[in-house]
């Protein structure tokens, strides 16, 4: 039963099953569902990228690069304690079997996570006020800091969904989210507001997440934590801690070298080029980690045989890595090729040399695409121990990159963070053939088709380039003509290059448990 008022009393969340029983299967999978699921998630990620770039690009027409400077800083220190907040409690529930009453005990430690780091960030918020005499900086924290517990109660509303596979809610859910966040953020762009405006976008955009997702699945009322559950809980989302403190260091090191080796112009450019690549990035990588938790974990827990061992998780690698590298490729090389005219077209010619910092970078979200799966995949195989001592040689070796490039310009730190994404992808491919069971081999004759598509798709939109350049075509037409010929021409190459070495594929009747 639904929350709700029954008898005189606070109902919980609902019990019942929701996944549906779809006709096809794809490896005992669900397959209408998966993809529909897939497509929602898909496109509540294009909704994100679209509201967050739009909001990005009219703060840096409207605010001064102070103004700007001051949003990013408080803002990283925001996220840090949301990222703590979060724990891996989403996660834990993603990689178990629906069990509500273990569901409300996550609750309950999410709870008492919100408000310890709410108080922590109101407690900095209060020494840069008082004792500081900051009183900007520490009214703007505060203010921040309330983001910190609705962000804290989604992460466990977000796993619920992901483990009964309700994606197409989840998506529909973060598109309403985005679009009143994008208005209230626009609305106080306009009416002077400053960098309030950005904040109070974001609070209304997380209130409308965590208010959704209550209607949906129903209050998941706390319930008090056993001994021997708490220390389950956080023997597994230490893990998955560590490895997101660790990305949270690896993201923000860049912009912060390069502000500090070579001023706030160049840090300007390297942080907006940094902003675009990953809203591509984010728009990829999200759904296929979802995608990838709801399908390795069925995987692994369907098959008797799997139980305990990689037969069922090395199935699924054959084909989800294949179609992870179709979806991909084109969008980061694609990316690499119009990044001067995107750029033109999105911040203006004064942001001319971010350009070559895109195509740089989108060859670097390229490397580090298997990546994606590793976090998922080592958690249902119970190997997610094995992440964070490689997540931190990862996190050294790509702080290192950008101390060592940091003197010679941002693009040198660029070229680094392409060296340091090539160490991440060996690796992710270790971890995921020796804890995960993928068989890499195979996946990698398995995606043979999608090289072949990529390289023709590389020169049809190099000449067409050319020929935009040589006729005299506006930025507008030359980028449009580039993205469009670019899938005209990708499409149809991917669909007959898989019938051509379609023998390489698995056979989805015989994974079938």
């Amino acid at each position: 039963m639904r929350a709700g008022l029954r008898g005189g009393r606070l109902m919980d969340v609902d019990t019942r099953p929701h996944r549906e029983a779809p006709p096809k299967t794809l490896f005992g999978l669900p397959l209408p569902g998966l993809l529909g699921g897939g497509l929602w998630a898909l496109a509540a990620k294009l909704v994100t990228q679209v509201a967050q770039l739009t909001a990005f690009i009219m703060a840096a027409h409207l605010l001064t690069p102070v103004e700007f400077g001051f949003f990013a800083f408080t803002s990283a220190m925001t996220i840090f304690l949301v990222v703590v907040a979060e724990g891996g409690w989403a996660e834990y529930i993603m990689k178990s079997e629906e069990d509500p009453g273990r569901w409300r005990q996550v609750a309950s430690v999410s709870l008492g996570s919100g408000l310890l780091l709410t108080a922590v960030g109101l407690a900095a918020a209060a020494i840069l006020y008082f004792y500081l005499g900051k009183h900007w900086e520490g009214g703007l924290l505060a203010l921040f800091s309330l983001w910190i517990l609705p962000s804290s109660l989604t992460a466990v509303y977000d796993g619920v969904l992901v483990n009964r596979g309700m994606l197409h809610r989840q998506g529909m859910i973060r598109i309403v989210a985005e679009t009143g966040g994008l208005l209230v953020t626009v609305g106080g762009l306009l009416a002077g507001w400053n960098v309030v405006a950005l904040v109070a976008g974001r609070l209304a955009l997380q209130a409308l997440v965590l208010g959704g997702s209550v209607a949906v699945v129903g209050w998941i009322a706390p319930a008090l934590p056993g001994q021997a559950f708490m220390r389950e809980l956080f023997q597994f989302s230490r893990y998955i801690l560590s490895n997101r403190m660790i990305i949270f260091l690896r993201s923000y090191s860049g912009t912060l070298a390069v502000g500090s080796f070579l001023g706030l112009a160049e840090a300007g450019y390297y942080r907006a080029a940094e902003r675009i690549v990953a809203a591509f990035s984010e728009l990829i990588g999200e759904p296929a980690r979802m995608l990838a938790w709801i399908v390795f974990r069925r995987a692994h827990s369907g098959k008797p045989e799997a139980r305990g061992s990689a037969a069922g998780t090395a199935g699924v690698g054959n084909w989800f890595f294949p179609a992870l590298f179709a979806v991909s490729a084109p969008v980061y090389l694609g990316l690499a090729l119009v990044s001067d005219n995107l750029i033109h077209l999105a911040l203006g010619a004064d942001w001319a040399p971010a350009a070559l910092v895109v195509g740089i970078l989108a060859a670097k979200q390229l490397l580090l695409v298997p990546s994606y799966v590793t976090e998922p995949l080592l958690a249902v195989r119970g190997a997610v121990n094995r992440l964070p001592p490689v997540s931190l040689l990862n996190g050294a070796v790509s702080v290192a990159m950008v101390l060592i490039t940091a003197p010679f310009g941002f693009v040198w730190v660029a070229v680094g963070q392409c060296v340091a994404a090539a160490i991440a992808l060996a690796t992710s491919v270790w971890l995921q053939a020796r804890y995960g069971g993928i068989e890499w081999g195979r996946v990698l004759r398995s995606s043979g088709f999608v090289a072949i598509a990529a390289v023709v798709m590389l020169a049809a939109v190099h000449y067409v380039r050319m020929i935009a350049g040589q006729a005299g075509l506006s930025v507008l037409q030359s980028f449009l003509a580039q993205v469009l010929i670019g899938g005209l021409v990708y499409v149809p190459v991917l669909v007959l290059s898989w019938k051509w070495v379609g023998a390489a594929l698995p056979d989805p009747a015989a994974e079938k448990p």
